[in-house]
């Protein structure tokens, strides 16, 4: 499995700071994370025996595409969050009008990021697609809208799950496919998704454990409860919720051990995760 050291290396060197926007962007693309999006990239394109080198430019992009979405999720409008990832958040760091911008400025500047990126034409224009798809009206933002739109709602579980597959699965499918256009391995795409999806709900559940159980280790404020969402934990209970992760870990390992490949450092990287604290 890929360490992320050399990743941390590189998303460092990309952005400079020249004035205050640049360095409320690298304050919180920088500040401590898990990369667990440009690693599932990364250990996707080892396992196709690909140079992972190579995903670098993509993973980056991905990464501030998320970072933004974190920055915008915190502001007062939003979550109105005073921390993350163990720090102040943007906004409380700088000032509202400096993390709206830093937040802007990582967004456009991902899509600038991908184009110097050294790949064909094609796979740029194949990799935008997927990357503005994943985080844009139909994906990320549609689920963060009905995020929003639950707030002190009792909501089906159902809805939960489809809020979910929008706002976090998708930028967990999303490096996956990108692995695969980056090596020219386009038919494991329809995989990728699946296991994305599944992925994805089993984060969320295990962000509702963990913002229940572990307090402060999240590095977050407790805004869920202070915003009245309804969570997996209310919907279904802990230990319905448990099983529930641990069944979706199991269908994925499932999924992955089906193909010849193996994809043996993406399975360790994913199973890392079961039993996360943070």
């Amino acid at each position: 499995m890929i360490n992320k050291d050399e990743f941390e290396t590189y998303l460092s060197s990309l952005i400079a700071e020249d004035y205050i926007v640049e360095k409320a962007m690298n304050y919180s693309l920088l500040a401590r994370s898990k990369r667990l999006r440009p690693l599932l990239l990364l250990n996707c394109l080892k396992d196709f025996d690909f140079p992972y080198q190579q995903g670098f430019c993509c993973g980056a992009t991905i990464e501030m595409i998320h970072t933004y979405s974190l920055i915008h999720d915190d502001l007062p409008a939003f979550d109105n969050d005073d921390l993350r990832r163990g720090k102040p958040t943007c906004h409380k760091a700088f000032d509202e009008e400096t993390a709206i911008l830093a937040g802007d400025a990582l967004l456009t500047f991902a899509f600038e990021n991908i184009c110097n990126g050294l790949y064909s034409a094609q796979q740029k224009v194949e990799l935008i697609k997927y990357i503005s798809s994943s985080a844009g009206k139909d994906g990320m933002i549609k689920g963060q809208s009905l995020d929003k739109s639950y707030e002190g709602k009792t909501v089906q579980l159902e809805q939960l799950i489809e809020m979910d597959e929008l706002k976090t699965a998708r930028l967990l499918s999303l490096p996956l496919i990108c692995a695969a256009i980056i090596a020219d391995k386009k038919e494991y795409i329809p995989l990728f998704k699946e296991v994305g999806n599944k992925l994805g709900i089993a984060f969320q559940i295990q962000y509702d454990i963990l913002d229940l159980s572990a307090g402060n280790q999240l590095g977050k404020s407790t805004s869920d409860l202070k915003n009245k969402k309804s969570t997996y934990i209310s919907l279904l209970s802990m230990d319905k919720a448990q099983n529930y992760v641990r069944q979706l870990f199991a269908e994925i390992n499932t999924i992955l051990d089906q193909d010849s490949l193996n994809f043996a450092n993406s399975k360790e990287l994913i199973n890392s995760l079961i039993n996360r604290t943070w």
